[in-house]
């Protein structure tokens, strides 16, 4: 087994079993509490080893391992331990120094509990296990949590977690051997010389296109866009697209992706022919789909970018032009008063108009004005169409990119097909049944001209824009990419579920419908003959004549004394009210903060927090808020 086969964390390979210091009562009561026939067994060992014994007891019992330090358990533990077998409070815990004194004591808890060894057999029988799950697509970390379950049920001692380890990479490398070689046979010749390519460095670059696509994307920019789609482009052209990719479980293909992230090419060469194309089929099929997620995502922060900078522009340029708009008024309102002023009976020269107005302030407050009213009309729109060009270096091929549509958003995908054409030279313009209801309001006023006829820059600028929320909502999706998908492939829609109707049963290793209750009532009666087996060994509860009876009111123990102490606490606790004790927490923590008014809506009410006490105590209480208000 290599390095880059385990999958195990250190922690979980050289530490395997850590208990926390903290236990809630439930966990007492189910992982620590030792019935009649415990306590029995425990007894009959020295008084000093009997924490130790019971400790072990516990232990493998829960954790189907012995555990190897004693001294960092819970103190909790250690004294409901001392508390059910009657030993005297103790800080440590006693084991023997004779390691055939330990040994006979671990053995005989064993036997006690009827657990076995971890032997040739049991290695036999988890291998088939283990070979039946890898079948069904489990991965290698999921199948250790579940080896480890079943061992487990099975009472067998746990061996170490790289015993487990190394089994279970050798089963999967048996059964992904069987896969890759399936895989292999489905390849075309084509493709496994492309493969050979992005292998291989060429054109003076010194790392191979493998090693390129394992890159995390840049910022988004007119290169780095540019440069993603050509790898996008690459890719396709290996022919990639043509291979049955349901072949291959999606999480497994997820699981061998990150596998063969961690070679370079030349550990890929090293690989035998089956393994080598395999693993760079499920490679280039997952970065396809991470390819067109970076490429949505680069866009969406590019146009958002695009945005940002082009308002920042124009509340820059409008700020200036506001303050300059002001003092043009000025000019225009003395003209208008000259003019209003001036006698009807005299004539009105502009001579006699520039000897009481300055004609080149005018004419300049004219034009200021002239340009705030466009500003404030079109400016946005003029701004953002400087930055057309920018985006046709790029778009003209994200346009290209396999995008479909959800219900509802035909003329967004007739948009896109529009562009093709016209970039393909099949249109020479717009057409009159271009759809135009996608573009956002700031562009609509600059959208047609004086002649009627839609502006070619701003439409698409507005289908740029579309786009980037369109992919946000779902509306616009790339089936071939991992995240921007349809929503239904995410559920088991109506042609999936025609699909897989007739294997997903055996998959899922669920009966058929005509034998459901019959399954469903043999194992109700086998899961009740084990556990009447395993009520023998407790004193809490049992089943009688079928049904299920309590020997006591509680598993666990509870003295008088306790009982009655209790009481006595109760008795001599001050009460409270309820929203007096809110206040009080409220002082603490401070969790009215975060009660915040629902948007569009005033900030605070009339007598807020005392209508913030009566509606959280109304739906404690299940009285309603027309109980409290009255």
């Amino acid at each position: 087994m290599t390095a880059k086969e385990q999958f195990l964390t250190n922690q979980q390979r050289y530490q395997p079993l850590i208990l926390p210091q903290r236990f809630s009562d439930e966990e007492m009561v189910r992982d620590w509490t030792l019935n009649r026939r415990d306590c029995q067994m425990v007894n009959k060992y020295r008084k000093q080893y009997r924490m130790g014994v019971a400790i072990q007891l516990c232990a493998m019992r829960l954790y189907g391992r012995f555990l190897n330090q004693l001294s960092d358990l819970s103190s909790r533990v250690v004294s409901y331990l001392s508390s059910q077998l009657d030993l005297p409070p103790a800080l440590t815990v006693d084991v023997p120094e004779r390691e055939a004194t330990l040994l006979e004591h671990r053995n005989n808890i064993l036997k006690y509990l009827g657990f076995r060894r971890f032997d040739v057999k049991v290695e036999g029988d988890l291998d088939r296990w283990v070979e039946a799950q890898a079948h069904q697509g489990l991965l290698p970390d999921e199948l250790f949590h579940r080896a480890e379950r079943y061992l487990l049920l099975n009472r067998i001692v746990l061996p170490g977690p790289t015993t487990i380890e190394r089994q279970i990479v050798r089963i999967c490398n048996q059964v992904h051997a069987q896969l890759f070689e399936q895989v292999f046979e489905q390849m075309s010749p084509e493709l496994r010389e492309a493969i050979d390519d992005l292998l291989q460095t060429s054109g003076g670059n010194q790392r191979t296109y493998f090693n390129q696509l394992k890159e995390y994307p840049p910022a988004a920019k007119i290169s780095s866009l540019k440069r993603y789609l050509e790898r996008y482009d690459n890719l396709v052209a290996t022919g990639i697209n043509a291979f049955e990719e349901k072949l291959i479980d999606t999480t497994f293909l997820h699981y061998l992706y990150r596998l063969t992230k961690r070679y370079s090419a030349k550990d890929m060469k090293r690989f035998k022919d089956h393994k080598l194309y395999a693993l760079m089929v499920c490679f280039l099929l997952e970065s396809r789909k991470i390819l067109l997620d970076h490429l949505v995502k680069m866009h969406d922060q590019y146009m958002t970018e695009l945005c940002r900078q082009t308002k920042n522009s124009h509340d820059k340029k409008h700020k200036e032009f506001r303050k300059r708009q002001k003092k043009a008024i000025d000019a225009v309102l003395d003209t208008t008063d000259v003019l209003l002023e001036w006698p009807e009976e005299e004539p009105l020269y502009k001579q006699d108009l520039w000897q009481r107005i300055d004609q080149k302030h005018l004419l300049v407050s004219i034009d200021d004005l002239r340009i705030f009213k466009r500003l404030e009309e079109r400016g946005y729109c003029d701004l953002l169409l400087t930055r057309y060009p920018s985006l046709r270096k790029y778009f003209a091929d994200f346009i290209r990119l396999p995008f479909e549509v959800a219900k509802g958003s035909g003329p967004l995908i007739k948009a896109i097909q529009i562009v093709q054409q016209l970039d393909n030279g099949d249109l020479k313009k717009l057409p009159e049944t271009t759809p135009i209801a996608f573009i956002p309001r700031e562009l609509r006023r600059s959208l047609k001209d004086q002649g009627g006829s839609i502006n070619r820059n701003v439409w698409e600028m507005g289908l740029a824009l579309a786009m980037k929320d369109a992919l946000r909502s779902g509306d616009l999706y790339l089936p071939q990419s991992k995240q921007h998908v349809s929503f239904g492939d995410l559920t088991l829609n109506e042609p999936n579920w025609d699909e897989t109707r007739q294997t997903v049963y055996t998959e899922l290793q669920q009966p058929p419908p005509h034998e459901v209750r019959a399954v469903i009532s043999a194992q109700f009666h086998d899961s009740v003959s084990e556990a009447k087996k395993r009520f023998g060994l407790d004193n809490f509860a049992e089943i009688n004549n079928g049904r299920l009876k309590l020997k006591r009111d509680d598993k666990l123990d509870v003295p008088d004394k306790v009982s009655r102490l209790q009481k006595v606490i109760d008795a001599h606790m001050p009460t409270i009210r309820i929203e007096q004790l809110l206040i009080e927490v409220d002082k603490m923590t401070h969790y009215s903060r975060h009660f915040v008014p629902i948007q569009h809506h005033q900030s605070r009410p009339k007598a807020f927090y005392k209508s913030l006490m009566a509606a959280i105590i109304s739906q404690a209480t299940n009285l309603g808020v027309v109980s409290m208000s009255a």
